[in-house]
């Protein structure tokens, strides 16, 4: 009986990979902790095993990203390797971090900086040369008597003098030093139509 209790435990299902749910590439812009991927161990037909080996986690290396339980933490720009291995069995994926550094400010090209003048800006909040979605820019004003921005980017230039418009995302900021300068002569019109009853 014993025998043939063994032959049965022989012949189930042997782990063959191991299966991770998720991008083999993720990118992070922060420093917010991130869900592992969840690994299951199939056999050579695909099918999960019915008993899950424990696994091992580790990520290298530990100053880009470490683990913190079933979570990945971002430590610093770079690029790191999530694996999770069941004795010889391993499979990984790759970790990026990639923090915000710079604010792009586009809108300015071809304004002439006068009372009167409007001009509607944008920022990108950038990690090298990629921008970051989803980040949340908000707009000041150092006078708002001189230039005011409203909350999306829109420039209303009010009076003449310097003043300087500011972008920011979190710790980021990009400065748009101006220098408004008299209102322009306005545009000439077509003639009026003669008044009426003439």
């Amino acid at each position: 009986m014993l025998t043939l209790i063994g032959l049965l435990v022989a012949c189930g299902p042997t782990a063959a990979k191991i299966t991770l749910e998720g991008e083999p590439t993720v990118t992070v812009h922060t420093t917010d902790a991130v869900a592992a991927h969840k690994a299951t161990v199939v056999d050579e037909a695909g099918a999960a095993l019915p008993t899950q080996p424990a696994l091992v986690w580790t990520v290298t290396p530990d100053t880009v990203a470490k683990l913190d339980g079933d979570k990945v933490v971002p430590v610093a720009d770079g690029e790191a390797t999530v694996k999770a291995c069941a004795e010889a069995i391993c499979a990984e994926y790759k970790f990026v971090v990639a923090m915000p550094n710079d604010i792009a400010v586009t809108g300015t090209d071809g304004v002439q900086w006068a009372v009167g003048a409007t001009a509607q800006l944008a920022a990108k909040v950038l990690a090298g040369e990629a921008e970051v979605a989803g980040q949340t820019v908000t707009w000041t004003s150092s006078d708002a008597n001189i230039a005011d921005v409203d909350a999306t980017g829109k420039v209303t230039a009010k009076a003449m003098g310097a003043v300087t418009i500011t972008a920011a995302s979190g710790a980021l900021t990009e400065a748009l030093s101006l220098t408004i300068g008299e209102a322009l002569p306005a545009t000439a019109d077509a003639a009026a139509a003669p008044a009426a009853g003439h």
